[in-house]
């Protein structure tokens, strides 16, 4: 009868850990769960140890490069470094794409705090400096760490223009650091139409996956009231506008850099609030705007 049980729990325990939670129940111990897709080889250290998902829970802390081999041939091996915490599960993911631009990864770990009650976030990025949303409240940017995040299940919505946004769950716990490093994939490159002697409305948006070109680019700037907001360089030369204040919001329309368009206070953190065509308003991301008081 006890190996019943005690696979039972160790299932119900696996399942636990992908969903991104870390539990404190090893002491000295270390544990690191590895997951991808496609499925991969496994070595750490130069050893392996078989194919993913690939979970243990008896480890020395200390740091280990992992790396995974993709079983389809045709994608490219990935290479990571972490450090594993006494009595804490490190969690890598891997979610492999054509090319490396193509693919994203993440890693949670752990780093004591000398506060016992204290909590922090710090999201290590590439790109940098990514919006970060919690729980679908956004909460600031990863140039800076998230402090006083409450205890618990979370999840982290993660995105920039130019790229796919990632949703990663996560727990808190107090008296640690919750490091997340994260790659986002590039967002797939989208053909931009012969443009024609009449330009043709703006496009009605259906859904998050509905292709949207970017409104045509404002002549000269415009001579508006102030507070105003001019949109700024981005990497992939536009910015989305979403119908909320959200990473995972419906998109709108997509701006230029340079145009300018009317504001108003929403009183949303890390978003700003504008008209972007006549009686038509969205939020695009403060990061790549000025407002212009």
């Amino acid at each position: 009868m006890r190996p019943r049980v005690f696979g039972i729990i160790s299932l119900l325990v696996f399942s636990l850990f992908l969903s991104g939670c870390s539990l404190n129940i090893f002491g000295r111990r270390s544990g690191v769960q590895i997951t991808s897709n496609p499925q991969a080889e496994v070595t750490v250290n130069g050893q392996s140890y078989g194919k993913t998902p690939y979970y243990t829970e008896s480890i020395k802390p200390g740091e280990y490069t992992i790396r995974l081999t993709p079983l389809d041939q045709e994608l490219q091996p990935w290479e990571t470094k972490t450090v594993l915490s006494s009595g804490y599960i490190t969690i890598v993911d891997r979610q492999f794409g054509k090319t490396s631009d193509l693919s994203s990864s993440y890693t949670l770990s752990f780093e004591k705090l000398g506060n016992k009650t204290a909590t922090e976030v710090n999201v290590i990025s590439n790109p940098s400096n990514i919006s970060i949303a919690v729980d679908k409240t956004p909460a600031g940017f990863s140039s800076r760490p998230l402090e006083n995040v409450e205890p618990g299940d979370h999840t982290f919505d993660l995105s920039a223009p130019g790229y796919q946004d990632k949703r990663v769950p996560a727990r808190v716990f107090a008296g640690q650091r919750l490091v997340i490093n994260v790659t986002l994939a590039s967002a797939p490159v989208i053909p931009t139409p012969t443009p024609t002697a009449t330009p043709s409305a703006a496009p009605t948006p259906t859904g998050k996956n509905t292709s949207i070109t970017p409104l045509p680019k404002q002549a000269t700037s415009s001579a508006l009231l102030k507070p105003y907001v001019e949109i700024l360089n981005t990497p992939t030369g536009w910015l989305r506008v979403r119908a909320k204040a959200s990473a995972d919001s419906d998109e709108l329309a997509k701006v230029n850099p340079g145009d300018q368009f009317p504001y108003k206070d929403m009183e949303t953190p890390g978003w700003y609030y504008i008209e972007y065509l006549t009686d038509k308003w969205g939020y695009v991301a403060s990061q790549y705007a000025k407002l212009v008081k």
